[in-house]
């Protein structure tokens, strides 16, 4: 144990030494000062240990019968001595600090001050493990000193015990306690501060199982385990947050909760009243419409698709390229979806979405006749970054991703921009400054996120000058053609060095790109 003085005002003790003289009238007793009443004029030393001696001074001493210290009472017979105006006893062990109480026939004298000890305050033993609002067990010597106990790194002092001691102190483990030492604040004319040197465990949640798994979302998830009525929250892997507080039933070995429409394939965390997490070594799998194959490919407009799969019949929408979607299907079993094509429809990998609301992005690209693709006679983006071409890192954005499969115009990539600014920007880097040359219109297809908005195209010439901003509408839902002049740029005839799509006022915002090029 770690012992630390934490020095307080000691009281000093001032004893009487001189009583004064007493001016007594002529017919009072001078052999009974007072009245004969007992009076107590001082005791001392504060200060004094367990097993020493202390003494009390005042008049007609003689007459009192025990005393009454805070925790015990001295008898009479138990006095080192006795006279009129002195006391002497010994401090037991149980004397605790408070006022001092003297017996007489003729009623209590009680002190106006306190009286206290310097006590060496000692623990030899502790719990080594508990759960939150389980009872611990602290042995050592006078115990019954100890006024607060903290647990670990927490700000609150435990003041209330569920048994205090000599020799023993039990105390609950409060429902936010985290492993940590043990700190004692003692009494006494000398407090002290006392650290433990083992920390104390506290008992955090194990799971053993997760069943059923998998599982459809909106199903009843149950976790098995240890301790788990000690959990507060649980949260999924999942596209955005997936918080989950309310539960199905809650028991130390079973938590049964929902699974949200928007959990993913991975593990759980577990959170308890501390704030510690307990993840999971199991991971959570979801049952979700796939598709195994698709025919015919290419396929008309207005004709119908044949979609081959497993869990089809969970499926609420289908959307094709260029974001085009329809819920009205010719059939639909667990195995098999029969669809008409939409009228403009694009080429693109199909994604599912189901009737809990979660897109399914698949790998089936499908192809659409009639469909020429974007008038676009060199790509910069085409389902990855042209190899001609970097990606910097902008500003104002909390995402760049060039692999999001999310919302997609052609293919099976598109970029996702989240901005965090109003005027925040993708940046990209050409590695030829005469990129542009012999084009006339920089071509994009883009799609609104959030809601309808504006971007704009800005440039950096080889002279380093940037162009003017050349601003244009986005739609929410919907990929929109965007073709902007080379000569609304500004003057690129020595080369670009940085193109810029730029955030136009909206924040947040987010937005989607795909088939960006030169024609």
């Amino acid at each position: 144990m770690k012992y630390f003085l934490n020095t307080k005002l000691l009281f000093l003790v001032c004893w009487v030494l001189s009583l004064g003289l007493l001016t007594a009238c002529d017919d009072e007793d001078e052999s009974s000062p007072n009245n004969g009443q007992v009076a107590l004029l001082s005791f001392g030393p504060t200060g004094a240990k367990h097993g020493e001696q202390i003494q009390f001074i005042g008049l007609n001493l003689d007459k009192v019968e025990a005393i009454d210290l805070p925790g015990v009472t001295v008898a009479k017979a138990q006095f080192v001595n006795q006279s009129s105006e002195l006391i002497t006893l010994v401090v037991p062990e149980a004397a605790t600090a408070g006022k001092v109480t003297l017996k007489t026939p003729a009623g209590d004298v009680v002190s106006k001050t306190v009286l206290s000890f310097e006590v060496p305050v000692t623990i030899t033993a502790v719990t080594p493990e508990a759960r939150p609002g389980a009872n611990i067990t602290v042995t050592g010597s006078k115990l019954n000193w100890v006024e607060g106990v903290i647990f670990g790194d927490s700000k609150d002092t435990i003041t209330t015990f569920v048994n205090q001691t000599l020799t023993e102190l039990t105390l609950t483990v409060p429902l936010d306690a985290k492993n940590g030492i043990l700190t004692f604040i003692t009494g006494g004319t000398e407090p002290l501060v006392i650290k433990t040197e083992q920390e104390l465990i506290v008992t955090l949640p194990k799971v053993t199982a997760l069943a059923p798994n998998p599982l459809k979302h909106g199903e009843n998830l149950t976790i098995t385990g240890t301790d788990l009525d000690l959990v507060k929250e649980v949260i999924f892997t999942a596209v955005g947050e997936a918080k989950v507080t309310s539960f199905v039933s809650q028991t130390a070995t079973d938590l049964v909760v929902t699974v949200p429409d928007n959990a993913t394939k991975g593990v759980l965390t577990l959170v308890v009243p501390s704030m510690e997490q307990v993840t999971t070594t199991q991971e959570l799998n979801l049952v979700l419409p796939a598709i195994t194959s698709v025919s015919p490919t290419p396929v008309d407009p207005g004709a119908a698709l044949t979609i081959n799969g497993t869990n089809l019949d969970l499926v609420k929408t289908i959307t094709f390229g260029g974001g085009i979607a329809t819920s009205s299907f010719v059939s639909q079993s667990a195995t098999k979806m029969v669809v008409t094509v939409p009228a403009n429809a694009k080429k693109g990998a199909l994604k599912l979405t189901t009737t809990r609301n979660f897109d399914v992005l698949t790998d089936k690209e499908v192809q659409i006749k009639g469909d020429t693709g974007p008038n676009i006679a060199k790509f910069i983006f085409d389902e990855a970054l042209s190899s001609e071409w970097q990606k910097w890192g902008g500003w104002g954005t909390g995402t760049q991703d060039l692999e999001n499969a999310e919302q997609v115009s052609r293919g099976s990539k598109a970029i996702k921009v989240s901005f965090n600014d109003a005027y925040g920007a993708l940046q990209l880097h050409p590695n030829k400054a005469d990129a542009f040359s012999g084009f006339t219109h920089l071509v994009l297809y883009v799609r609104g996120g959030t809601k309808d908005c504006r971007l704009a195209i800005q440039v950096k010439n080889a002279a380093g000058t940037t162009s003017s901003d050349v601003p244009f509408d986005v739609k929410l839902g919907e990929y929109k053609l965007v073709e902007i002049p080379i000569t609304a740029l500004g003057n690129i005839s020595g080369g670009v060095t940085e193109v810029f799509i730029k955030n136009y006022g909206e924040n947040p915002n987010t937005v989607y790109i795909d088939d960006l090029g030169l024609r």
